[in-house]
């Protein structure tokens, strides 16, 4: 081999954006790592005390939880998708964007609201003895409570991959049945649900994951769970060595989840046999069945979305005069500065990671990319602790003294490990519309890579950046369990402020810090929607 040839070889094998890439997955998965090697030196007695007093009620209501919350939220997700696939009736157009709305509220603030709702002075308790003289009891501070709350907050998780799949069925496969003498119920069981299983099987593994991710909501209805069992046994206690074993124990739980779901999917895939597919023509309901799809679709949308807002806005009209002052405003700024910050690394990671991926076919490009958006799938009191682990010993055996420590750096950083894969997804989708010829017509005309990115596909990606950095900025400011453990000493955000006001039972104060969330979340989730409509009217 001539020096020439050796150069070249060089060249391709010391790529700068694979090194680069590499370099960066190497800091996003290290806290994750550090996790399990933590376990060598642990005091295993305290943890065997856990084990039998506190795990199996942990493990118990987690399961029940996620168990319930998944079968109810594909009921919900399910049916109203195929609802507003299937039939034309008044309103379909508005349902289609408000169904999707009770993502933008958290359920920690949901469980805020329920609670107040449900209390001795709330308005169903007063109505009752104000006008028909009955005391009324209804608690809902209970592991019912929490299924009720993630049922109503999550079931769009199920609802928009369903409605996805229903979409794209052809009109040929429902003739079909109708020829076989199905009715539109048997089709639906016999037929399109089958072969749904695999869109409904992912939106209910989404919905398990955030189940057994949450901590506010629990934790404010006092339910014990790995996420509260994790939170309790590190601040509470003291105990670090069992909280990360504890968190070893959740994301093993999660990770096998995720590998049954895989399991499930095996290798099917489903495409049509031929290129004409006709498209399914929305069939116009009788104003009887009108009323009935109305009611379906509107039974979600009222504890989702209506009755949450109205109790807030009369929450915020009795308390604007002590929550709208200076420190409010100070609270606004640190949320934005640390969603703004965390966002742009976030898809800054994402753009290289993701660029690496596709103009290097290799398996280790494809590696880096499923490693570094694993932390999605990782619970964020997970992430804090590992995080926090990672940057204690930095301090200590690195550096020799405290420099990360008790930063808001260690927020930034635990919010891109949490949140890469969102910014990811966005950045990727954009680049495989794009495609590869015009990277490979510029490079063809003697442009490097880098200078190629810069002058050809980051213009033509700029949309899908934008998007990314919105969206991944949307989950950072609603993130709760992740900003309690690693926050720096006073510092709050307004979702932080919210629970402060709730854990003081001050419930009524945390409606405007909570309003703010969710106005900016439903502004996000309208201005995508938006976005895809005229897309398809395009098409």
């Amino acid at each position: 081999m001539n020096l020439k040839s050796f150069k070249r070889n060089l060249n391709i094998n010391l790529d700068s954006w694979l090194f680069i890439s590499i370099i960066l997955s190497f800091f996003l998965l290290a806290p994750i790592i550090i996790l399990f090697t933590s376990l060598a030196g642990q005091n295993i007695e305290t943890f065997t005390h856990i084990a039998k007093t506190l795990l199996p009620e942990y493990i118990r209501n987690s399961f029940t939880i996620a168990l319930f919350t998944g079968l109810f939220t594909m009921v919900i997700g399910v049916s109203a998708a195929w609802i507003l696939t299937m039939y034309e009736f008044k309103f379909s157009k508005f349902f289609n964007i408000v169904l999707i709305l009770p993502l933008a509220i958290p359920t920690y603030i949901a469980g805020y609201v329920y609670s107040g709702i449900f209390s001795y002075t709330g308005i169903i308790s007063r109505t009752a003895r104000n006008l028909f003289g009955y005391n009324l009891n209804l608690d809902i501070m209970n592991i019912y409570g929490v299924i009720f709350i993630f049922t109503f907050f999550l079931y769009p998780y199920v609802f928009i991959i369903a409605r996805s799949f229903f979409a794209k069925q052809s009109l040929s496969m429902l003739e079909a049945a109708k020829v076989l003498g199905k009715s539109d119920t048997e089709t639906f069981f016999l037929v399109v649900l089958p072969l749904a299983r695999t869109a409904v099987i992912g939106g209910v593994t989404l919905v398990i994951m955030e189940v057994l991710s949450a901590f506010g909501l629990p934790s404010y209805f006092g339910v014990q769970t790995f996420s509260t069992g994790i939170f309790r046994t590190w601040l509470a206690l003291g105990d670090t060595d069992s909280a990360i074993t504890l968190a070893i124990i959740l994301m093993t739980l999660i990770f096998t989840i995720i590998l049954i779901e895989k399991k499930s999917r095996g290798r099917r895939q489903y495409s049509f046999t031929n290129t004409k597919i006709r498209p399914i023509n929305k069939k116009p309901l009788s104003a009887k069945h009108s009323v009935i799809a109305v009611v379906v679709c509107m039974i979600p949308i009222l504890f989702g979305v209506i009755i949450p807002l109205l109790q807030l806005i009369s929450w915020s009209f009795m308390t604007y005069g002590d929550v709208l002052n200076y420190k409010l405003i100070k609270i606004i700024k640190n949320t934005f500065s640390i969603g703004i910050a965390g966002a742009i690394l976030a898809t800054m990671m994402a753009v290289i990671i993701s660029n690496t991926s596709r103009l290097k076919k290799g398996k280790i490009s494809k590696t880096l990319s499923k490693l570094t958006t694993i932390g999605y799938s990782i619970p964020g009191a997970v992430i804090a602790i590992g995080v926090m682990t990672f940057f204690i010993f930095v301090d200590k055996k690195i550096l020799g003294q405290k420099v990360f420590y008790g930063t808001l750096f260690l927020m930034v950083f635990a919010y891109v490990i949490r949140y890469l894969a969102v910014a990811y997804n966005s950045v990727e989708s954009g680049f495989d519309k794009v495609g590869i010829k015009f990277h490979e017509a510029s490079r063809s005309l003697g442009y490097g890579k880098t200078k190629t990115f810069f002058a050809v596909d980051l213009p033509m990606i700029k949309g899908s950046i934008i998007g990314a950095v919105i969206l991944t900025f949307l989950e950072i400011i609603k993130e709760l369990p992740l900003t309690l453990i690693l926050r720096p000493f006073n510092f709050e955000t307004l979702s932080t402020y919210a629970k402060r006001y709730a854990d003081d039972e001050m419930v009524q104060h945390s409606a405007i810090p909570s309003i703010i969330l969710i106005l900016i979340g439903i502004s996000i989730i309208i201005f995508f929607e938006t976005i895809k409509k005229k897309k398809e009217k395009k098409k």
